[in-house]
């Protein structure tokens, strides 16, 4: 079937023009450009928008329609809207000289002095002389290709791209899919290669680059379009964003070696085929990763040829209004696709940001607290132990992710030192670290900047990461319960994964798999994540999770997420508490209150290592016996126990058409409208560290539960947990409150605790407060979750502590006396901050 593409413009200025560009597209997908053609094409009112052959033109403030037949029975006659504005938006800024997109002239001088090479009595990890020499070999192989492959790993294709280059002719989908984005691939290669280039120009000077930068240019221009389905427009793609960068570079770069007429065809062309087409986001204020591309393409795209094409200065304000509100809604709204997607539109916000600077000198973007604060906190939390650079796959995601820019443009513009670490560690070879750390100060590591405060919870987004450092032995859990309902979430609320010393050993598919089918719901449903099905049914919407409550005391963390919307009705309520002892293991406490006392549920655990029950290896389709399963990495393990409730049964499983994603662990078999779970978790490098369990026999009816960890070396935990107001009593300790943990070596840990009684311990609050007791230190730390003072009583009779005191809102913290002395501690009181 043939079909004719064009650019139909939505947004015009008194004054401004367009001329309209026709393709034929035959049915082969061969496209044709037509200049001869006969047409008609009218304006319902043309006080507002000049119709003169194949240009319009905006008269006046307003919106009208524009037809356009093609005289042919083939084709539909076309009709769209126009909204005119008035003319007189340039922005008030004067634009530096050029070049001013990759470089202003003081930063092209400080690079160039920065690659000479040095005496080798510098210090300094980046070699940026090695760096820049490599970068150059790229340059010149682009130089003299012939042609480029841009690979499609998800379908297993490839296309070769031919130069000079012209207009891509549409392929058919590859199977299962529908509207597949090969130009995005392919536009973000053209991308690298004009910013290669245009860099290795201006800093050599070597007209080679120029060259092929500007045969490239001219040759984008006689595009058609520069995106890829005419039926959805610049809609939705990413490659109208990455044709208009790479355009925008090299047209700055190579601006004084072009000719008039080659400038003004390629400043039509950024304005016609990259800024017209994105009138449709002018005014957004989606968050979505693709509009922020996008919006951040029209900053650059109005930057470079605004001094010329004074209406391109709206598609400027548009970027900057965009990004201005863009991260201030980041810190508040919720809204997170993952680090995968966070990484990428952070790096076109740093662009935009730096690019303002750098023409405006206002530093207002860059001086964000989303850039400066938020996003360097996310990644470094979030960043897995051991010496690999690994990240929790939540959502679209990969555990592999290039963060390079991000650290160099965060240490350069920030001195943050933890970032310098990064690059020194990740990246010293990477061309970010080239090309965008302009200075270097001391690194320090994460576990040097943050010390024992290592755990984190990142409440706007529903993420939490609970872990015991960042060394090659240290572990994480990472948590998500979230309201954000993006297209790159998934069905997860209530999940975690858990890294061991490097390795992911409680894991998550990661990035969807797009073809309808059994990979498809895996990856996205909730069955492939680690939270809970309701009769075989996972989660019914994309967000609806939230956290609600977090305590980061000493040796014990907190963070409770609901994701009972979550499931649509499923069930009445999911509560997943998750607790962090020690740093050492953690607890997981899953609260559910269903609608019949049948319904079955399902808690989900799954892994891509080996599984043990016991010693023995388990293979999917087996029950699992064991109070203690294992998932063996290569170089760690993870032991699992879920000793509550007493009546369960665990199984190992595969979801059928999705095995190569790795078993899971599936824990059922209760009955009741009101359940509870009780799951250990013990991270360990060292495979023979395990824990045990003891406890004595439970009430079926309670859902209270009273456990003992034994510990290698012979030291146990006490721990009782309780539900609502229910009592747990255990080897001589009534508890009230959420989960009480008594060690033998003088820790007591209380979690929205009312009272506590036994042994030579006695507590007890007017509301609930959760505390830190360490006898050894006579200290104790309560946070009060409350809005008013709480008073409180503690003693601790063998250590010799006793405290009676008010505690204020927040964390607090009390340096005990020793009451052998008979007296009442008072103490130094000082504002805990975690």
């Amino acid at each position: 079937m043939l079909r004719m593409e064009f650019i139909k413009p939505s947004l015009l200025e008194t004054g401004e023009k367009h001329r309209l560009n026709f393709m034929l597209v035959h049915p082969c997908g061969r496209m044709e450009p037509q200049s001869d053609m006969t047409f008609s094409m009218t304006c319902s009112d043309p006080e507002i928008v000049e119709v003169n052959g194949s240009v319009i033109t905006g008269l006046k403030p307003g919106e009208t329609e524009i037809a356009l037949d093609l005289l042919n029975d083939r084709f539909s006659v076309f009709r769209w809207k126009v909204l005119v504005r008035p003319a007189g938006l340039s922005a008030k800024m004067k634009l530096q000289d050029r070049p001013r997109m990759l470089f202003s002239n003081e930063e092209l001088a400080e690079f160039r002095e920065r690659i000479k090479r040095d005496d080798g009595s510098s210090a300094k990890v980046v070699d940026a002389a090695r760096l820049w020499a490599g970068y150059l070999a790229k340059a010149d192989a682009y130089v003299e290709e012939d042609s480029f492959e841009v690979l499609y790993p998800s379908i297993s294709d490839r296309w070769k791209i031919a130069l000079p280059l012209t207009e891509p002719k549409r392929v058919p989908e590859p199977q299962g899919h529908t509207f597949f984005p090969f130009w995005t691939m392919y536009a973000r290669a053209i991308e690298d290669r004009l910013v290669v280039m245009s860099t290795a120009f201006l800093v050599t000077e070597e007209k080679k680059y120029a060259v092929r930068v500007k045969q490239h240019l001219l040759s984008l221009a006689a595009f058609g379009k520069w995106y890829e389905f005419d039926e959805r427009g610049a809609e939705g793609n990413l490659s109208n964003a990455h044709l208009l960068l790479g355009a925008s570079f090299a047209y700055d770069a190579i601006h004084s070696l072009l000719t008039e007429e080659e400038r003004r065809s390629i400043r039509q062309a950024i304005l016609e085929k990259g800024l017209h087409p994105l009138a449709i986001d002018i005014g957004s204020r989606d968050m979505h990763n693709i509009v922020a591309a996008k919006q951040v393409a029209m900053l650059y795209g109005a930057a470079a040829i605004m001094d010329e094409s004074p209406f391109a200065a709206k598609y400027l304000q548009s970027g900057f209004t965009y990004l201005q509100s863009y991260l201030d809604r980041k810190r508040e709204s919720g809204e997170t696709e993952g680090l995968l997607y966070d990484n990428v539109a952070a790096r076109h916000a740093w662009m935009a940001a730096d690019l303002y600077r750098r023409i405006s000198s206002d530093d207002s973007l860059i001086q964000h607290p989303y850039l400066r604060e938020e996003l360097p906190e996310r990644f470094f939390r979030l960043l897995a132990p051991g010496e690999e650079s690994s990240f929790p796959n939540l959502s679209d995601s990969f555990y592999k992710l290039d963060i390079a820019y991000l650290m160099a443009m965060t240490a350069t513009h920030y001195d943050h030192p933890a970032a310098l670490w990064y690059l020194h560690k990740h990246a010293a070879t990477h061309h970010a670290s080239l090309l965008y750390l302009r200075k270097e100060t001391s690194p320090t590591s994460p576990s040097e900047l943050y010390g024992k405060s290592a755990s984190a919870v990142f409440r706007s987004i529903g993420w939490a990461a609970l872990r015991s450092g960042w060394g090659d032995e240290d572990h994480l859990l990472c948590f998500t319960s979230s309201c954000s309902a993006k297209d790159h979430n998934h069905k997860d609320q209530n999940n975690l994964v858990i890294n061991v010393g490097g390795e992911w050993l409680l894991t998550n598919p990661g990035y969807q798999d797009y073809v309808p089918g059994p990979k498809a719901d895996y990856t996205t449903g909730t069955v492939g994540h680690n939270s809970l099905l309701v009769n075989g049914q996972g989660q019914i919407h994309l967000g609806g999770g939230g956290l609600q409550e977090e305590l980061l005391l000493p040796s014990f963390e907190a963070v409770v997420g609901d994701a009972a919307e979550s499931y649509g009705g499923l069930l009445k309520s999911f509560r997943r508490s998750v607790l962090h002892i020690d740093s050492s293991y953690y607890f997981v406490v899953d609260e559910l209150e269903l609608h019949q006392d049948s319904d079955e549920v399902e808690l989900l655990f799954h892994t891509t290592s080996a599984v043990q029950d016991g010693e023995e290896l388990k293979a999917p389709g087996e029950n699992l016996g064991s109070e203690s399963v294992v998932f063996q990495g290569e170089k760690a393990a993870l032991q699992l126990m879920i000793p509550f409730p007493k009546e369960k049964v665990l199984t190992l499983r595969e979801y059928p058409g999705a095995e190569t994603y790795g078993p899971y662990v599936a824990v059922g078999g209760t009955r009741g409208k009101r359940r509870r779970f009780v799951t250990l978790i013990n991270p360990r490098v060292h495979y023979g560290e395990r824990l045990a369990i003891r406890q004595e026999e439970q009430d079926t009816g309670s859902l209270a539960a009273g456990l003992t960890v034994e510990r290698p070396g012979g030291a146990e935990d006490i721990w009782l947990f309780c539900a609502d107001a229910v009592e747990a009593c255990y080897r001589g300790v009534t508890f009230q409150g959420e989960a009480a943990r008594i060690s033998g070596n003088g820790l007591l840990n209380l979690w929205k605790a009312e009272r506590l009684s036994g042994g030579d311990i006695d507590f007890e609050a007017e509301l609930p407060l959760s505390v830190y007791s360490d006898a050894r230190r006579s200290s104790c730390i309560v946070h009060n979750p409350h809005p008013v003072e709480v008073s409180f009583k503690l003693k601790q009779v063998t250590a010799g502590m006793e405290v009676e005191q008010t505690a204020p809102p927040g964390y607090y913290e009390w340096n005990l006396m020793n009451i052998d002395r008979g007296d009442q501690a008072e103490g130094r009181e000082a504002v805990w901050k975690p």
